[in-house]
C-alpha cells in the first residue's frame, strides 16, 4: 500500500487522541498556561514557582495541549471525463493512498464518489480494511455524466473542519470552480487535478483530428496545424495559470498528477504548503 505524510496549519477540535496539535486540553507536550488546581485537579503538573508568584495564594499546575484527530475526506469526480485514458487508474491510486494514510496517521476517513450524485459513498469513521476494499470498488465504477453534484456535497461533510481531498479533472469553467470551494468553506481542500498530455499535446502536427466531449457524447472534426496546436498548449496553460491562482485564494495551490502518481510528491507538497 502506497501512503504519505499530510500536515494543517489549523489546530484541531476533536477529542479523541491523534496525531495534529489541537484546541484541546489534555497529555500533550505543548505548554499552553497555567490553571488552578481545584478546576483541574492533576497534581502531576503542580508548578510550585507559579504558585509562590499567584498573589491569592492559589495552587497552579500547569496546562499542555493534546494532539488529537481530524476528520479526512476523498471527494473524487466520476464523470465521464475521468473515465478516459490513464486517470481512473491514477484515482484509485491516488484515493486508495489517501485512504491507507489516513489509517496510518489514526485518522477517520471518509470517501465520496460524485458525479451529477453521489454514487459511491463511505461514511467517516475509523476503517482498518478501507483502502482495499475502495481500490476493488472503484475498478467497478462506470464513469458517467457530468460533475454537477460536486456543488451540493458540503451538506454529506459535515461541520467540523475537516481535511478534504478533491479530486477532478477540473475541465469545467472556474466559476463553478469557485462555487464548489465556497460550499466546501471552512474546509480545508486539497484541489487534485488529473490531467493527460494528450489533452494539450495532440499526436500530430497537423491534420484532421477529432475533439470528443465524453460528457455531452458530441465530437466534431478540427484541421490541426501547428498554429492551432500552440493555441491550444497556450490556453490549457493559461487554464493552469489561473485555476492555481483561483485555488490559492481558497487556501491551498492546487496539486497536479499528470501522467504519474508518486506518494512521496504528496509528503512534499504538504510541506511546502504547511511550512
Amino acid at each position: 500500500m502506497e501512503e504519505f505524510h499530510y500536515r494543517i496549519r489549523w489546530r484541531a477540535r476533536s477529542a479523541h487522541p491523534g496525531h495534529h496539535r489541537s484546541q484541546t486540553i489534555g497529555g500533550g507536550y505543548e505548554f499552553r498556561g497555567h490553571a488552578a488546581l481545584l478546576s483541574h485537579p492533576d497534581p502531576r503538573h503542580l508548578d510550585v514557582h507559579a504558585t509562590l508568584l499567584d498573589p491569592f495564594g492559589e495552587y497552579k499546575v500547569r496546562q499542555f495541549a493534546q494532539t488529537s484527530t481530524i476528520p479526512v475526506f476523498a471527494v473524487a469526480d466520476l464523470s465521464a471525463s475521468l473515465g478516459i485514458g490513464n486517470k481512473p487508474r491514477l484515482l484509485s491510486r491516488i484515493t486508495t493512498a489517501i485512504a491507507y494514510s489516513a489509517f496510518r496517521t489514526g485518522d477517520p476517513f471518509g470517501f465520496f464518489g460524485v458525479n451529477d450524485e453521489v454514487m459511491l459513498r463511505f461514511p467517516l469513521r475509523f476503517h482498518k480494511g478501507l483502502a482495499l476494499e475502495l481500490h476493488q470498488r472503484l475498478g467497478q465504477i462506470q464513469f458517467q455524466g457530468k460533475s454537477r453534484g460536486l456543488n451540493r456535497i458540503g451538506s454529506h461533510l459535515g461541520k467540523r473542519q475537516a481535511l478534504i481531498f478533491l479530486i477532478s479533472d477540473f475541465h469545467f469553467p472556474l466559476t463553478d470552480t469557485r462555487a464548489i470551494l465556497d460550499h466546501l468553506q471552512p474546509h480545508d481542500v486539497v484541489p487534485v487535478v488529473l490531467w493527460q498530455k494528450w489533452e494539450w499535446q495532440p499526436p500530430a502536427r497537423w491534420g484532421w483530428t477529432r475533439l470528443y466531449d465524453p460528457e455531452t457524447g458530441r465530437d466534431r472534426p478540427l484541421w490541426l496545424t501547428p498554429r492551432s496546436e500552440a493555441r491550444l498548449t497556450a490556453r490549457f496553460r493559461r487554464h493552469r495559470e489561473d485555476l492555481t491562482a483561483l485555488c490559492r485564494q481558497y487556501g491551498r495551490p492546487p496539486f497536479f498528477v499528470e501522467e504519474t502518481f508518486q506518494p512521496e510528491q504528496f509528503s512534499h507538497y504538504f510541506l511546502e504548503t504547511c511550512a
